[in-house]
């Protein structure tokens, strides 16, 4: 286990406790939250099926368009039972604290499980991401949207989520639940999360963007000319490269764990890196009230970045990373 070098963590392993609880809390009734939508649409695409299927035509077409649109349904029922079980062991960690560990193991395990299943269910999505571009868009897909805006935001970076993080997850549970070394479940705690900051958000968030470059004459995007507007620039300037030095500086953070390198780590700079985190996405939501919202930039960012966004709970990381920025360093 990892051993305590200074009173500074012990003193606030309490408020820790706590505001896991409180990031938990997040992604569970976030999970909730989002799963509404999703029915609801689900039972629009269900009970309109005749004019779906009138619309498409080609029977394979319709078969992969209900598939992909329907895996979000699918994706936010695995992620509200994996947010229960984070939900329960975080409530047993914050009361318990280290005498919860072995309660936990197995519900933590199962979480990973079912979050690991969470991505896995993109793959409708990947492969309609990829098909449609290659029909040289002759198919029905929700009016005129942009091939090239299909291959990026359903192909490229749902590919690239289905293909890093579900191995990452899996490892992760197989060590947690063989009950591997601390240092072990560090390691692979540490690749887990930096996996998450480099490909769910700096890339797939990066790829949006770059979605929202190419022109669009049905929605609000005049190509390069879109970051013209000050509001504009300053989310992608944070996306592409403020979240990249995020998780740039998060992995430098944790590379002495990722290595085994029998150094001290800074609580500080992991608590520093959660901070900026979660500060990206309270800047996001301000550029996005701010900016009038989807209403008044119906581009693909502004349609991805807050209403169908499935991690603006990432938010409160920002609490998270406080009573870490307080402690000092510990020595693994």
């Amino acid at each position: 286990m990892v051993a305590e070098k200074s009173s500074g963590f012990t003193h606030n392993r309490g408020s820790l406790g706590f505001w896991v609880f409180v990031v938990v809390c997040a992604y569970f009734g976030f999970a909730l939250y989002m799963l509404v939508p999703s029915a609801l649409f689900a039972n629009e695409l269900i009970s309109h099926y005749a004019l779906y299927q009138g619309l498409m035509k080609v029977p394979w077409w319709i078969v992969l368009f209900y598939s992909s649109e329907l895996s979000g349904l699918v994706a936010g029922i695995l992620r509200l039972v994996a947010g229960f079980f984070a939900l329960y062991s975080a409530v047993l960690f914050w009361r318990k604290k280290e005498s919860a560990i072995s309660l936990i193991r197995g519900k933590v395990s199962t979480a990973l499980l079912f979050e690991g299943g969470y991505y896995l269910s993109l793959i409708p999505s990947v492969v309609l991401g990829f098909v449609f571009p290659l029909t040289g868009g002759g198919l029905w897909y929700f009016d005129t949207t942009p091939i090239l805006v299909v291959l990026l935001v359903n192909g490229v970076a749902c590919l690239t989520m289905v293909m890093v993080i579900p191995p990452f997850l899996f490892k992760l549970r197989s060590k947690i639940k063989q009950v591997s070394s601390s240092q072990d479940i560090v390691k692979w705690s540490c690749l887990t999360s930096i996996s998450y900051l480099f490909v769910v958000f700096w890339f797939n968030y990066s790829i949006s963007w770059v979605a929202t470059l190419i022109p669009w004459a049905r929605r609000a995007q005049p190509g390069m000319r879109v970051l013209l507007d000050p509001i504009n620039l300053a989310g992608f300037l944070a996306t592409v490269f403020g979240l990249f030095l995020i998780a740039i500086f998060g992995l430098m953070s944790t590379l002495p764990a990722i290595k085994k390198l029998p150094v001290e780590l800074s609580l500080r700079r992991i608590g520093a890196t959660i901070i900026a985190f979660g500060g990206y996405f309270v800047l996001m939501i301000f550029l996005y009230v701010l900016a009038g919202g989807y209403a008044e930039h119906p581009t693909t960012w502004y349609e991805i970045i807050v209403p169908h966004n499935p991690n603006l709970w990432c938010v409160t990381f920002l609490f998270l990373g406080l009573p870490l920025l307080a402690s000092r360093k510990i020595r693994r």
